[in-house]
């Protein structure tokens, strides 16, 4: 965790323990996007099947940028926050970039495993090393 410091400053507070992370995880990334998945799939029952998949691909990508960006009931919920390496607000960019591997369908499924696994092991996102964020205690 210490290539995670912020360059040039501190933000001061502590990097997030891995089982609150996972928690996040749990209820971000699992449980709220089953939940909008299910509303969205049955607001758009009537659909076409590709414009109900494209439009719940679009809301699956608007809800990762928001949870960084806006709010994070599973952070909240546990006491943590996700900033910037500099200790700043995250950008759209970096928003976008750290969750880059769970917007690609294709890829969901290995992306969610891959991040879950990190957060176990390292106690890091992969993406957050990407993204230049770190989740710490709120």
């Amino acid at each position: 965790m210490d290539n995670m410091q912020p360059m040039g400053g501190s933000f001061g507070s502590e990097p997030a323990p891995k089982g609150k992370r996972f928690a996040v995880a749990i209820i971000d990334l699992i449980i709220i996007p089953i939940v909008i998945g299910i509303l969205a799939g049955l607001a758009l029952f009537a659909a076409p099947e590709a414009v109900r998949n494209v439009i719940l691909i679009l809301v699956n990508i608007a809800w990762l940028v928001f949870r960084d960006l806006f709010y994070s009931p599973g952070r909240r919920m546990v006491g943590l926050k996700l900033v910037s390496l500099t200790g700043e607000k995250v950008t759209l960019a970096q928003a976008f970039i750290r969750n880059i591997l769970l917007m690609v369908p294709f890829i969901l499924v290995i992306g969610y495993i891959l991040e879950i696994a990190m957060i176990l092991g390292k106690g890091d996102r992969l993406a957050d090393g990407w993204a230049k964020t770190r989740v710490t205690v709120a």
